[in-house]
């Protein structure tokens, strides 16, 4: 029967959708469906090793994961092809063959990335979310041999001031153009990422004096602070932009943000339109 093709394919129609057969770790047969699975010509299916036509990264495992598939033993594996990510659902019949089902996953791979993007950034800017940038501050402010760093936190003064007059897609329109502008400035940071409503923060590589960061501080702000375009008028707005040092041993992450948060709630309460420099 395992050399018979009218048996194997009598066996693959009672498998649906795309389908092979295995004899040992090589495909014996294929139904219609399976090759546009997998972008190759059945012509080129029938005699290959299984795992040849996977990722190199993932033949061991299906190769392992094959060879521990005892008799009526069923198991499930998801791999990625060049062409794309799969599932092989893999039945055991004899002592030589294995009855797969092949799927696509594709869009639960797609799916599954955009929710880990979902995750880390955030939606309106592209940037990282206040969730990264907490873990990812910790971290590289904690790594052994550091260099010196300084945090630049930059708020939109009256955000909810726009909104209130120009409705909630000007504020988000007014945000992507701060995001923008803080990524084509700080090109040389770390780290940027929104961190609320009006706040940004970035991490950067940095051993200037506070003279230098003041004049960077001012710079950006005036640069940022440009009025933005939305529905063929000009929205203005101001904004604040703190520039801190931070020393060899810096505070935990909640005393860093708490100071951050505690300026800008005070340059809020001031007017906006302030520069701030601290050392942390």
């Amino acid at each position: 029967m395992v050399d018979d093709p009218e048996w194997l394919t009598a066996l693959l129609r009672c498998v649906p959708g795309a389908a092979m057969i295995l004899d040992g770790n090589e495909v014996k047969a294929v139904n219609a469906d399976l090759p546009g699975l997998f972008g190759i010509p059945r012509a080129r299916l029938t005699g290959v090793p299984l795992a040849d036509l996977v990722v190199p990264e993932q033949q061991d495992a299906l190769i392992q994961t094959l060879d521990r598939l005892e008799a009526s033993d069923a198991c499930s594996i998801r791999l990625a092809t060049n062409f794309q990510p799969i599932q092989l659902n893999m039945r055991r019949i004899s002592d030589r063959l294995v009855v797969v089902s092949a799927r696509s996953t594709e869009v639960e791979h797609q799916f599954s990335a955009a929710a880990r993007g979902a995750l880390t950034h955030d939606s309106i800017t592209g940037l990282a979310n206040r969730y990264f940038v907490l873990e990812e501050l910790h971290r590289r402010l904690h790594r052994s041999g550091a260099q010196p760093m300084a945090l630049i936190a930059v708020w939109i003064d009256d955000l909810d001031a726009v909104v209130e007059e120009r409705g909630a897609r000007a504020g988000e329109q007014v945000c992507r153009q701060v995001a923008e502008r803080l990524g084509t400035r700080l090109r040389g940071s770390d780290l940027l990422g929104r961190m609320d409503d009006r706040s940004f923060l970035a991490l950067l590589v940095s051993d200037s004096d506070t003279d230098e960061l003041t004049t960077v501080a001012d710079r950006l702000r005036d640069e940022v602070s440009f009025p933005v375009e939305y529905d063929s008028t000009l929205v203005s707005f101001t904004s604040s932009v703190l520039v801190a040092t931070i020393g060899p041993k810096p505070p935990s992450i909640d005393r860093i943000v708490s100071k951050v948060e505690s300026i800008g709630q005070k340059a809020l309460a001031a007017g906006g339109n302030r520069t701030e420099v601290e050392h942390l």
